[in-house]
């Protein structure tokens, strides 16, 4: 990542930026909160808005949709606007998003308030860690970039089962509510701590473009769709899929996804740790692990415990996946750090948009229990696309 700082930047750069790069991260946090809740919530707007479950499942892929675009245009379009500015304009199209969700009368309104959260999904996602790391001195950018990505990890994991939990004890609109509440004071944290974030120069078209003409760089992109597109295949109805084939109540079923969350967090600072030992081996034996808990479950619903102990391995796995990709394309892209974030952020939310879709018209058109196969077939693509990855370093360490 860049660490250039403006005469600007560097006289910003002391500990009292800190709170600022708390204001970012907390910013991510709200922001991925939001848009994944719909995860958790499926079962509710499925019977408060009529709709069939890959109907509802277009919560998450619309979402997603407008992110894919929103990141390169959004990185290409601000140039050298303050930061400060754009943060702030994004975070308030998420707290109208989250408003417009909760009173949303219909199905249609509901989809155009989560098309208007992907601008800010993408937009935030796509400078949000380059800003950070403008507010600290050199020596601690890796730091403030870390806690950024730990907000949109930790929000990434919880989102699902705090929502699972607000819609089983009152009703699936007051999920948003409070992703609205927390969005606003996120918004203020931002407005009072973040101070003028300048930058020498944005995103180019030739930054894309040079991206894209390195064969790992590519490598690397696809092992993010199929991991992102086979997690979201199935992970978009794994609610209707523990009620209906694991057959858990539903008090169970939110146990079960904050247990989830809580493994995918420990498994982002597990993955971290081991990545930091043995990068190659990490990712490795966590695309292994990934790939045999998303069997196991799609092979064995009925067996409670065959059922839970996939679940929870299935939630480590996700919470280390994103560190051997991130490594991977950090040590690739360090001359174009905004352009390949963005393109990353339309990578991740395409991958997001294609996951949920594909499964949401699995369901329709096969059955619930199709999504979960579906999920790991297309995560077996990602396993070859790592090897495939590990084989191109392997011949540059021979070289």
């Amino acid at each position: 990542m860049s660490t250039t700082l403006t005469t600007r930047d560097a006289a910003n750069t002391t500990t009292s930026s800190w709170p600022g790069v708390w204001a970012i991260a907390l910013g991510a946090f709200a922001l991925v909160v939001t848009e994944f809740l719909p995860v958790g919530l499926l079962p509710g707007i499925i019977k408060g808005l009529g709709v069939s479950e890959g109907t509802a499942g277009l919560t998450v892929t619309a979402t997603a949709v407008l992110g894919f675009i929103a990141a390169p245009v959004t990185a290409l379009t601000v140039r050298r606007l303050d930061r400060r500015i754009v943060l702030l304009g994004l975070t308030a199209l998420v707290i109208f998003s989250g408003v417009m969700s909760a009173m949303a009368p219909n199905f249609a309104v509901l989809v155009i308030a989560r098309l208007i959260l992907g601008i800010g999904v993408g937009g935030f996602w796509s400078i949000s860690i380059t800003a950070a790391a403008r507010l600290v001195p050199e020596d601690q950018v890796h730091k403030a970039s870390s806690l950024v990505f730990s907000g949109i990890s930790v929000a990434s994991v919880v989102s699902v089962p705090m929502g699972s939990y607000i819609a089983a004890h009152y009703d699936w609109r007051m999920a948003f509510v409070v992703a609205s509440v927390l969005s606003v004071i996120v918004f203020l944290m931002q407005l009072f701590t973040l101070p003028r974030i300048d930058v020498e120069r944005g995103a180019t078209i030739g930054d894309f473009a040079g991206l894209l003409k390195s064969r790992k760089v590519i490598a690397i992109y696809l092992t993010i769709v199929f991991i992102v597109a086979g997690q979201f295949s199935g992970y978009t109805f794994v609610t209707p899929y523990l009620r209906e084939l694991a057959r858990f109540e539903p008090n169970t079923i939110s146990a079960l996804l904050l247990a989830y969350g809580v493994l995918a967090v420990a498994g982002n600072f597990l993955g971290g740790s081991l990545a930091g030992r043995d990068l190659h081996k990490t990712v490795y034996g966590n695309a292994a692990l990934f790939l045999g808990a998303l069997i196991a479950l799609a092979a064995l619903p009925g067996h409670p415990v065959v059922a839970i102990v996939s679940l929870l391995v299935w939630a480590l796995s996700w919470g280390m996946a994103p560190v051997g990709t991130q490594l991977w394309l950090f040590s690739e892209t360090q001359h174009a750090p905004e352009a390949a974030q963005s393109l990353n952020t339309s990578v991740f939310q395409l991958s997001i948009s294609l996951g949920s879709l594909i499964g949401g018209v699995v369901v329709d058109h096969v059955n619930l229990h199709a999504s979960m196969w579906t999920g790991a077939a297309i995560f077996a693509l990602a396993v070859m696309m790592v090897i495939i990855v590990g084989r191109m370093d392997a011949k540059v360490k021979q070289a």
